[in-house]
């Protein structure tokens, strides 16, 4: 899965929550594989208790995974501890360079 591709399934997961009306279709948790971590995917990290966030949305990395964003519901059925939600952000402006 590509930065473009995360980007994307964010925006569509988030207007499919909204034309519905059901938080739980909301994006909940980006698993990272750890080869798109830092070259592809730039996280940022305000404190120990928000964790690591990518467009406002909690990230998890490591080599087990296999790239994917997780619903608020899936979150829930998991039975995942990943803190509070946040609003989704837009997308960094994507710098191309000739």
């Amino acid at each position: 899965m590509t930065k473009e591709e995360i980007d994307e399934q964010l925006d569509e997961m988030t207007a499919e929550a909204v034309a519905k009306g059901d938080d739980g279709l909301r994006p909940g948790l980006l698993l990272l594989n750890d080869r798109l971590y830092g070259t592809q995917i730039r996280t940022e990290t305000t404190s120990a208790v928000r964790g690591q966030r990518y467009r406002g949305l909690r990230v998890r990395v490591a080599r087990a995974y296999d790239t994917k964003i997780l619903s608020r519901a899936q979150v829930a059925e998991q039975g995942l501890e990943i803190g509070e939600y946040e609003e989704l952000t837009q997308a960094p402006a994507r710098v191309v360079v000739d």
